[in-house]
């Protein structure tokens, strides 16, 4: 059985949520997913860091059905040192 299956892709483009569908198949790594779909295109920035579900994963992580796979920005301050300076004033 090698049945394809669809994932869904979540990424953001000037601060807005977008998505995208694609059918992957069985066996398929995240890298192989990237390079097949040209993903980069979607994104600004120099290195892309892919999780599912909110955890970052390497990139020969097996993709499975039902996964949700999220692109994600570099982020330009560190949230807890934000935080700091902002109760410091």
């Amino acid at each position: 059985m090698n049945k394809s299956f669809e994932i869904v892709l979540y990424y953001t483009v000037d601060h807005e949520v977008k998505h995208m569908s694609f059918n992957v198949s069985p066996g398929t790594s995240i890298l192989k997913f990237l390079k097949e779909n040209n993903v980069s295109k979607l994104t600004t920035a120099n290195e892309i860091c892919i999780g599912i579900y909110g955890k970052i994963k390497d990139v020969d992580y097996i993709i499975k059905p039902d996964d949700r796979l999220e692109l994600y920005d570099n982020i330009l301050a560190d949230p807890k040192i934000r935080r700091k300076h902002l109760a410091r004033t």
